[in-house]
């Protein structure tokens, strides 16, 4: 018996939770001027935080896009057809090519360090069997793996120092 009350009573809470509070009030009611607010009451479903506009505002009537008054920034902008915008669209091409070398640069550190580590472990198994190419093998491996740790780094230099050199405009 109190195993039914109590299926009931969480069926019946359930229930209750999924009801909608339909709290929509009548006007501004965080205002102080009374309970219709700052809005007449024939405002229906405003939560006091809506802006109301009136229907006959002379809102200004939207215009095409107009040409702007930068042109092109001397001879090496690049002109685009067909883009939706007014004006001159200039393209960054040292972003492009800053895109492009980060990906061969850290294409180049993965395979110093896909090749350099086993490389390097190889010499040192080489090494505990006394074989005379040992050390070369680690050197190469070392050499591999510090190259490729060092890439990104150099190719970011090279960037930023052409880039503050103005090489690329």
């Amino acid at each position: 018996m109190i195993r039914k009350l109590t299926m009931s009573a969480l069926v019946v809470a359930a229930l209750a939770m999924n009801v909608p509070a339909f709290a929509q009030a009548q006007g501004d009611q965080f205002s102080s001027a009374g309970h219709e607010g700052q809005y007449a009451s024939d405002v229906q479903g405003n939560t006091g935080t809506q802006t109301r506009q009136e229907m006959d505002s002379q809102a200004p009537t939207l215009q095409g896009a107009t040409n702007g008054t930068i042109g092109p920034q001397g001879s090496d902008a690049t002109y685009i057809t067909g883009v939706n915008t007014a004006g001159t669209v200039r393209v960054n091409n040292l972003a492009n090519l800053e895109a492009l070398l980060n990906i061969i640069a850290n294409g180049m550190e993965i395979l110093g360090i896909a090749w350099g580590g086993p490389t390097m472990i190889m010499g040192f198994m080489h090494m505990a069997a006394g074989t005379q190419d040992a050390m070369k093998k680690v050197l190469f491996g070392a050499a591999g793996v510090t190259g490729g740790l060092a890439t990104p780094g150099c190719i970011n230099w090279l960037v930023a120092s052409a880039r503050d050199a103005n090489l690329f405009s």
